[in-house]
């Protein structure tokens, strides 16, 4: 682990406290380089493994922990950090991705990570994207690594009375159980045998899905769903938090 400093502010700008979490250590002193170029970002820390970004997590309380570790300990890493912080007050993640395993991002995408972007992403939506998350917000990643035509931003759920409403965006209750198996990390074959239907019927509902809700891939659209609580399924997402 490499030397923890001081997240004080030293101006006017807002300060955004950044840890480091990946195996990688050219990786770590890349983004080390590059971020502390950047006013109002401090880098707080390093570390190789998820139990040192839970245990220096613990201690600085970063706002935000930029993650590159892939499979099990992405997936254990944020499990921990939403144990550790359920209300994401600090340790928000943004998780960088050498590929899109829609399986373990749909995990990600559960676990509270507020942002997944991949590798070859730009400095300027990287360090975009960390003040997004850092505000609460999350980002999606989309196919060239890039923010989209928002700034990468998906707005939250409305709001009328206090209370989150979804928005359906005109899709069926078949569309609507398609994209609560895509939340889940489901492939196309799973979701035809669990609903009796056809690849090809499957692929044809994606089509109207992606349409109606402008995205262009399922790791957007697992995104997109979970920002406006679409496919909820309060059951499986209690069984799958428990999961260990």
């Amino acid at each position: 682990m490499r030397a923890i400093h001081d997240a004080g502010a030293t101006s006017d700008t807002p300060t955004i406290a950044v840890l480091l979490a990946s195996e990688h250590l050219i990786i770590r002193e890349g983004l080390r380089k590059l971020l502390e170029a950047e006013p109002g970002v401090v880098v707080v820390g390093d570390v190789s493994d998820p139990h040192e970004a839970l245990t220096v997590t613990r201690a600085v309380k970063p706002h935000v922990v930029i993650i590159g570790f892939s499979g099990r300990p992405l997936i254990r890493t944020l499990r921990s950090l939403r144990q550790l912080a359920p209300a994401g007050e600090y340790g928000r993640a943004i998780v960088l991705a050498a590929r899109i395993d829609n399986k373990h991002m749909a995990q990600a995408l559960q676990l509270g990570a507020g942002g997944i972007l991949l590798k070859d992403t730009s400095a300027r939506v990287l360090v975009e994207s960390i003040r997004t998350v850092a505000a609460g917000e999350r980002v999606s990643p989309s196919k060239n690594g890039s923010a989209d035509g928002n700034g990468g931003l998906l707005h939250p759920a409305r709001e009328r009375d206090g209370v989150a409403q979804a928005p359906q965006f005109g899709l069926t209750s078949r569309e609507l159980d398609i994209v609560a198996a895509v939340r889940r990390g489901e492939s196309n074959r799973a979701i035809a045998r669990r609903l009796a239907l056809s690849e090809d019927t499957v692929k044809h509902h994606l089509t109207n899905v992606f349409d109606k809700t402008g995205v262009a891939s399922r790791l957007e659209l697992a995104l997109f769903a979970m920002q406006h609580a679409l496919g909820e399924d309060p059951v499986a997402a209690n069984t799958f938090m428990n999961q260990r």
